[in-house]
Parts: structure tokens; C-alpha cells; sequence
């Protein structure tokens, strides 16, 4: 029996032409909803667009951005939510907004309905992050959806391994990276897409913004190539470097087979690769953390 999902990339422009904050945000808005509707048009069951879209071109300080951004987790829920109602559609929502009045770097999920229905906060935040006082998540939650089991990494969570992993033993089958990469290097962002689809058995999605068609994409820009990659590293669809959708049907209940690969024959990668693995030789990536004091307590007493 299949079990089908059909994923959208949303790749919104990566600029935008207001003068003002309040222009520019207004026109992320308009973009991400005609965009998200474009992507319903397509049936998609589920779409993500690219990291907070919300701020994406504004002026921001550590002294402006709570005004900022006050609203923007209300507003999300007010324009977005009506469209994945409409359209019977999963949204991915990735802003810059208050929690509890603390500047965080949110995904936010809507279901099928329309309603907010959970959230995810990056964990790994960049310097120009913290230095408008964006404060880090601490968990790595999987959202349950009626197609399977999906996690949300954001951006610099990618630079590390263990984000993609952390969401895989915690269930995902579909692990989307919104982000805001430049281009400086073909190769490095190629690997950097296509790692955590192999190493850990799933569909990664990286979602990134776009040029507008007339203008050239240079190396430095954001990258673009929002695409849906699957477990065996195969790009199965890839929107390019200009504005627009990467929309493709997977079946969650076809995994990557692998041949004679830790036993003879062929058989599914991905339990085999959580049944191999070695967690107890995995402590000098915990050498940093408090959790090495407790270990070292524990066995002293």
C-alpha cells in the first residue's frame, strides 16, 4: 500500500522593494500568499517556504525588533491559515516573532484547517542572530501529519549533523530546511543538501528565495535551488535559481533499498543504519555539555 505525499518548495523572491519596514513586510506577505495558493492550485498536501519570510529585507536592530515582530506569529496565523484551510494544505511557516515576548527564529505549522497546530524554534543560531538578541530552542520536535511524520531544521542547524539525526530518532520521514544560504560555493551546497537525505534514510527538503526573472543570479546571492531530495541523495525536483515552485509526489512506503550494504541481499537502509549505530561510543560529542558532568557523578557513586 502507498502512502503519498505530494511536497511543495515554495522559492519566494529574495528581494523586495519597499522603502519602508512596513512596505517590505507587507510584500513578503502578498508574495508568500500568492505563492502558497499557486502551490494548492498544484495539490500539494504540504509547503514550506523559506526562512522568516516575514523579515526577509528589513532594517533590524536589537533596539527595533520587538516592535518589529510583535505581531508577526498573529499575523502568520491570519493570512496563511485561511489558505491551507482553502486548499486542504499543510503550511510551513518560518518568521521571526515574540514567544512569550522572546525574540526567536520560528517555524510555525498549520494543518489542513487552518490552525497553528505546533511550532519549532531553531536551536543552532548564527552571531548576527544573537546579536539582535534571537534566543536559541532547545528541542527538536516531529510533527505527526495525517501523511507521515515530518521535523523542521533551520538554516545554521544544518552545519551540524546531529540537528538532522536528533529529528530522525525522534520519527521524521520529512525533514525540511528552510534557509537563507548564499551561493559561494556549487560543491559545498550540493553536499550540504543532499547529507542528511543519506546519512539518515529521508526526504530533505532545503526551501531557499529566489531571483526575479530579468536579473541574474551572482555568487554571493542567496543560493535558491529549493528542492525535494530523496533518501539516496537523487534531486527529485529543484526550482532553480529564480522565483517560483518545486513540487513532487513521493510514497513514504517505498524507503532506499540498499544492496548487500551491512547484510547480503537487498533490504531497507534505514533500519539497518539505527540498528547499527553505536550511541555509547558517541560521548565526545557530549564532552562540552552538563550532561558529561552527570555521566562522570552517576559512576562515582
Amino acid at each position: 500500500m502507498s502512502r503519498t505525499v505530494t511536497i511543495t518548495a515554495v522559492q519566494l523572491p529574495n528581494a523586495a522593494t519597499g522603502k519602508s519596514n512596513a512596505e517590505i513586510r507587507e510584500q513578503n506577505f502578498s508574495a508568500a500568499e500568492h505563492w502558497l495558493n499557486r502551490a494548492g492550485e498544484q495539490q500539494a498536501d504540504i509547503a514550506c517556504l523559506g526562512e522568516t519570510f516575514n523579515t526577509l529585507g528589513l532594517n533590524l536592530t536589537r533596539e527595533n525588533i520587538p516592535v518589529e515582530i510583535e505581531n508577526a506569529i498573529a499575523t502568520t496565523c491570519e493570512r496563511l491559515g485561511p489558505i491551507a484551510q482553502k486548499h486542504e494544505m499543510y503550511i510551513i511557516a518560518p518568521i521571526a516573532g515574540l514567544v512569550k515576548n522572546i525574540p526567536q527564529n520560528i517555524a510555525l505549522v498549520f494543518d489542513r484547517s487552518g490552525k497553528q497546530i505546533g511550532q519549532y524554534s531553531k536551536v543552532h543560531c548564527i552571531e548576527n542572530e544573537k546579536a539582535l538578541g534571537i534566543v536559541p530552542g532547545d528541542d527538536w520536535p516531529v510533527f505527526t501529519l495525517d501523511f507521515g511524520k515530518v521535523g523542521i531544521q533551520i538554516c545554521h542547524d544544518n552545519s551540524f549533523p546531529e540537528s538532522a539525526r536528533c529529528l530522525t530518532l525522534n520519527g521524521a520521514e520529512i525533514i525540511f530546511w528552510p534557509h537563507v544560504m548564499g551561493g559561494w560555493g556549487g560543491e559545498f551546497m550540493d553536499v550540504l543538501s543532499k547529507a542528511p537525505a543519506i546519512h539518515n534514510g529521508i526526504y530533505h527538503v532545503p526551501v531557499c528565495f529566489g531571483c526575479e526573472y530579468g536579473h541574474a543570479w551572482r555568487p554571493g546571492m542567496l543560493i535558491g535551488r529549493s528542492s525535494i531530495i530523496a533518501p539516496d541523495g537523487i534531486i527529485l525536483t529543484d526550482a532553480g535559481r529564480y522565483v517560483g515552485l518545486a513540487t513532487t509526489t513521493v510514497d513514504l512506503n517505498q524507503p532506499r533499498i540498499a544492496a548487500d550494504f551491512t547484510r547480503s541481499g537487498d533490504h531497507p537502509w534505514r533500519p539497518d543504519m539505527l540498528a547499527d549505530r553505536r550511541p555509547d561510543m558517541y560521548t565526545p560529542i557530549l564532552k562540552s555539555n552538563k550532561i558529561m558532568m552527570w555521566l562522570k557523578f552517576l559512576k562515582e557513586l
